[in-house]
């Protein structure tokens, strides 16, 4: 059996100096990557079922030469081998569009994503791959108590406080929710022995062509990235009740 992870590569720190929109697309410049935290939970969870059931295990991303320190991270922590498909997007179908050739070259029984990313709070690559492949779909899963040739069985968030036990015919994908396993310290000395790993191309993304492919089912672009308007303030008052209530009133009336 086999399980793929997909592991997004983020911006460690961004300023609006560093965003750029590009033809629709924000690109990020003059900052590292790390892994989203969400999908450093579906790479340990990948990693757990390696341990629990013998699997094979691949990580990929889809990034700039920046995005290889994820790849890195996968390997330190103990997945079997990795690959990048190159190309730099911020759009979940174009992320989604990216993976999608790789994976059908993998045929994983198992996909695990992260609910979703940092820098975009989508929650829509994994429902996209899950379309485009055809295949089975968990959504917010914080367990994953069973794995056969067949099937998985899985814990799931519905809403409310309440979870569901559902049962997934293979292959699937799974978001994975944070918590689903305890994220492990990696070492700098640990993280360095794998810098010198080489890593395999897995693909190229085609903008032009998936954006052809596209063209109906994206509504939207992005024109501009800027911080929230600032329409107001707190203050904070100070003094005794009476005080504070005369300060308060005082303020009630200016603004009248």
């Amino acid at each position: 059996m086999r399980i793929a992870v997909c592991c997004k590569g983020v911006p460690d720190e961004i300023s609006l100096e560093s965003v750029h929109i590009t033809h629709g697309d924000i690109h990020f410049s003059d900052t590292d990557f790390c892994i989203n935290e969400l999908d450093a939970y579906a790479l340990e969870a990948a990693i757990a079922l390696k341990k629990s059931y013998g699997v094979e295990t691949v990580a990929l991303t889809l990034g700039p030469l920046r995005a290889l320190e994820v790849l890195y991270i996968a390997l330190a922590k103990g997945i079997d081998r990795v690959l990048r498909i190159d190309g730099e997007t911020a759009l979940p179908e174009l992320v989604a569009s990216g993976l999608t050739p790789c994976l059908q070259e993998l045929s994983p029984d198992l996909i695990l994503t992260g609910v979703q990313s940092e820098d975009w709070m989508g929650a829509e690559v994994g429902i996209y791959l899950s379309q485009t492949l055809n295949t089975s779909l968990a959504f917010a899963v914080i367990e994953i108590t069973e794995l056969n040739e067949k099937h998985v069985r899985i814990k799931k968030e519905i809403g409310g406080g309440r979870k569901a036990e559902v049962r997934l015919k293979l292959p699937a994908v799974l978001c994975v929710q944070s918590g689903i396993q305890p994220l492990r310290y990696l070492s700098a000395m640990k993280l360095q022995k794998v810098r010198n790993t080489p890593v395999k191309l897995g693909g190229k993304l085609d903008v032009k062509s998936a954006m052809e492919v596209l063209s109906n089912k994206m509504a939207y672009e992005i024109r501009e990235v800027s911080l929230p308007s600032r329409e107001g303030y707190a203050q904070m008052i100070a003094g005794d009740r009476p005080e504070m209530a005369m300060k308060l009133i005082e303020i009630i009336k200016k603004s009248v």
